[in-house]
């Protein structure tokens, strides 16, 4: 049985600014300045844990562990370059660690950029340099060194391209993590004898080609990928949306594998909301979820069930402080398995001043393999005018029991007080018991400071 105990952590959240005003304030279009800000997070924890029992009955042992993990971040906006104004930006994110007590699998100093970019804009057309990531489309989530760009014609016709080296996560080298998968030997007891990885061996490239105008949004977008020099991932994914009217929406989007020639993923819907009382949404999903692993990991070829979906979501605004929610869904699996699950929510705001907030719902949901019924409430009440706080409790019942347990329980809350605007202090608590943990207490201090405005 896995315990873990978080006996306390902090965080430290800052941002500085700096603005140099002018001696006469010129007329808006000489405006040279732009907008600059810088964010520092400070994490301290301290937990203690007792892992699952090791293979052949290993003893369990308890690790004690103090990481400090610091996230700083740049974000300037709207830079002067040498022959243009308000053509640059840049993005610099980065992070890094240091492990104290038992570091066990985790590198005891570690650190990565995450993001490190440069963007220049001319009119409809831009270009960015550097560590950047693509999502959507064709594409799900993908962080490389490279170079992209873009731009619009008049009529709402544009183009966008990316290429370049994909970022080799640091962690992916921790031992039993980066193997899972792998076509070389997922049971490597060694993981360093395993040579290392080479950059012009790992890449992506894509685009997407678009329509956009007031009522309507389509697009057609192409995606690879490359693993050591093999393919991972090779996309096409298409997307679609339209305003018939004012009240009625509807769209669609899919992502097709082009090296299996099966589709991964495709989703219709309608949107239908008639005035602010009412609101109705309808819509149908096919999944393959297995065609989304990389064509390189020994685990795509256990594919998992395709299953389609069909369903939809009900709200109505019965009074000012009341909406009601409800929906329903149904699975159809390519196993003949069927499932469902459905959802009643209340969110309740008494008062005209928005103090108080409260969300109810209970939902169900049906599975081949297990099913369970699960209730949430929710409050969030402000105090005093700076203090607010939120209380929450889960509770999930199974149909079948999960490790000898047939419930599980979270609880929550946290107390957010705003000294200043640009200063906050939060404290939140959350207790929780489940079948992976017999009692899991975490407590966490926050303290944020953030500044923002225009730099010269």
């Amino acid at each position: 049985m896995e315990v873990s105990r978080l006996l306390g952590g902090a965080l430290l959240a800052t941002g500085v600014l700096g603005a140099t005003p002018a001696l006469a304030a010129p007329p808006p279009e000489a405006d040279t300045s732009a907008d600059v800000v810088v964010r520092s997070e400070t994490h301290f924890r301290l937990y203690q844990r007792s892992l699952l029992p090791g293979p052949y009955g290993a003893v369990i042992t308890e690790e004690t562990a103090a990481p400090v993990v610091e996230y700083a971040s740049l974000t300037a906006r709207d830079l002067d370059a040498p022959w243009e104004r308000h053509s640059l930006d840049v993005e610099l994110d980065v992070w890094g660690s240091a492990t104290f007590g038992e570091a066990g699998a985790a590198r005891r100093v570690d650190g990565d950029v995450q993001h490190a970019s440069v963007r220049y804009r001319s009119g409809p057309a831009w270009l960015r340099i550097g560590r950047q990531h693509v999502a959507g489309g064709a594409a799900r989530f993908a962080r490389f060194d490279g170079v992209a760009a873009g731009g619009t014609l008049p009529f709402g016709v544009g183009l966008d391209a990316y290429a370049g080296l994909t970022v080799l996560p640091r962690w992916a080298a921790r031992p039993g993590y980066h193997q899972l998968g792998s076509a070389v030997d997922s049971l490597w007891r060694d993981p360093s004898a395993l040579p290392e990885p080479k950059r012009a061996e790992h890449w992506v490239a894509g685009g997407r080609l678009y329509y956009d105008s007031s009522s309507l949004d389509a697009g057609v977008s192409v995606h690879e990928e490359r693993e050591t020099g093999e393919l991972a991932h090779r996309n096409l994914g298409l997307d679609l949306r339209g305003d018939l009217s004012k009240k009625l929406t509807l769209g669609g989007n899919g992502v097709m594998d082009l090296d299996a020639t099966r589709v991964a993923d495709a989703r219709a819907f309608g949107q239908y909301a008639p005035s602010r009382v009412v609101e109705l949404e309808l819509e149908m999903l096919h999944a393959e979820p297995a065609l989304f692993l990389s064509r390189q990991s020994v685990l795509s070829v256990f594919s998992t069930d395709a299953y389609e979906e069909a369903g939809g979501t009900l709200s109505l605004r019965v009074m000012r402080a009341l909406r009601l929610t409800g929906g329903g869904f149904v699975q159809v699996y390519s196993s003949d398995d069927q499932g469902g699950r459905a959802e009643l929510s209340a969110r309740i705001e008494p008062g005209h001043t928005g103090q108080t907030v409260l969300i109810c719902t209970v939902s169900r949901v049906i599975a081949p393999e297990n099913g369970y019924t699960a209730m949430r409430n929710a409050l969030r009440q402000r105090i005093t005018f700076p203090l607010h706080a939120t209380l929450e409790a889960y509770h999930y019942l199974y149909d079948d029991p999960i490790r000898g347990y047939d419930s599980s329980g979270v609880y929550a809350g946290t107390l957010d007080y705003s000294i200043l605007p640009e200063l906050s202090v939060l404290w939140g608590t959350s207790l929780a018991h489940t079948p992976y943990a017999a009692t899991d207490l975490q407590s966490q201090i926050r303290i944020q400071y953030l500044a923002g405005g225009r730099a010269k």
